[in-house]
């Protein structure tokens, strides 16, 4: 039976770069396909499905409270418009114009491409730190009257003030930490370590490896800051009208999020290396190539998944790495990989069982022809 991408004529892809938005995420399990098609066949008052949302994503989370949002970047934007004006109505029907605190610090190192969800929020950065480093007394020093909160991206490790140096120093001074830690999952506990590290609110993308609608996420912590945001979100909010989300995402987020805490992390890992080690092995012995398992300690996130890391000598095959994930993408078939600093790396993390070889067969064919 034809699927249905080659029906209509999109190129389907073999992922072995992770769960990347531009590539539709992740895939739903059927159990929870079946939930979304459920809640697809009625009606519902999407409050009262909001609540519900909210007290089981509290739950699976250990938070005060919870909600289901339309993606981490949705998520970011409800948390600064939630400390900007707490449960405030007035202030609001105002947004994105602000009288009071709107500044959000952020390190330098975490600027990764969402500053617009705090500008239309309201929200201005303050940037603190270098390209090489951020000390916590330059944070401290740019705290003032007119911060929010800090905005902390979870990157670790990497040149930066880590979350529980920040949460002290912001707490004493009775500002709230929100944290984005969109790509953290797994391992599981983390859906409690940064509530516990002095997160007021933490953001999950849900459609990573949750494996939710690509287009929801959660946003936990803080029950009055949850609740400031849960004012000024879909339906009835103001500044979050636009961030819709439907009653299939929501029911789809919380069976997935039920479903991703019950999986055996272990089995999961277990499988993950066994591909990484068997796409090592039979990419051995290619000139110009070093294959081996690793872990990245930057980039492409989550760092505990093993990889196979391919190291190219770009001189000696005649060809840069991105000229080498481009024909791969444009092959048949096409294969997603993370390139970075002149290195190829293949995730397992999304390959069904047997892709690995195709990944493993196909990387070769345009390594080979190289040179």
């Amino acid at each position: 039976m034809m699927h249905l991408y080659d029906e209509i004529g999109v190129t389907r892809v073999i992922n072995a770069s992770g769960s990347m938005t531009y590539l539709g995420g992740s895939l739903i399990a059927p159990e929870v396909l079946e939930k979304m098609n459920e809640a697809a066949g009625a009606f519902v008052v999407m409050e009262e499905l909001m609540d519900w949302a909210g007290g089981e994503v509290a739950r699976l989370t250990g938070a005060e409270a919870g909600m289901v949002t339309s993606g981490s970047a949705g998520g970011i934007l409800l948390s600064c418009a939630a400390c900007i004006t707490g449960d405030d109505r007035q202030k609001m029907r105002q947004l994105p114009v602000v009288e009071g605190k709107n500044e959000f610090v952020m390190q330098k190192h975490h600027r990764i491409g969402f500053d617009h969800a705090v500008g239309v929020a309201g929200g201005k950065i303050v940037e603190v730190g270098g390209e090489d480093s951020t000390e916590l007394a330059q944070i401290e020093a740019a705290l003032s009257e007119q911060t929010a909160a800090i905005l902390h991206v979870v990157l670790d490790p990497q040149p930066t003030v880590p979350l529980q140096d920040v949460a002290k120093l912001a707490h004493a001074r009775g500002i709230p930490v929100i944290v984005d830690a969109a790509a953290e999952l797994p391992p599981v506990d983390n859906l409690h370590a940064f509530l516990a590290a002095g997160g007021d609110l933490v953001i999950f993308s849900g459609g990573k490896d949750i494996s939710g609608p690509n287009d929801s996420g959660i946003l936990c912590g803080r029950a009055d800051l949850i609740k400031a945001a849960r004012m000024q979100a879909f339906p009835s909010g103001p500044i979050g009208r636009p961030l819709k989300v439907s009653k299939e995402q929501i029911v789809g987020l919380v069976f997935a999020l039920r479903r991703f805490k019950a999986l055996d992390e272990g089995e999961r890992m277990r499988r993950w290396q066994e591909k990484a080690e068997a796409m090592c092995a039979g990419l051995q012995g290619i000139a110009g190539v070093e294959a081996e398992v690793a872990q990245p300690t930057r980039g492409g996130r989550p760092l505990v998944i093993p990889r196979t890391r391919l190291r190219i000598d770009e001189q000696l095959l005649g060809c840069t790495v991105n000229e080498i994930d481009e024909q791969l993408e444009q092959g048949t078939p096409a294969i997603a990989v993370s390139i970075a600093s002149g290195e190829i790396w293949l995730n397992p993390q999304h390959l069904a069982d047997g892709e690995e070889e195709v990944v493993v067969r196909r990387v070769a064919e345009v390594l080979k022809a190289q040179g």
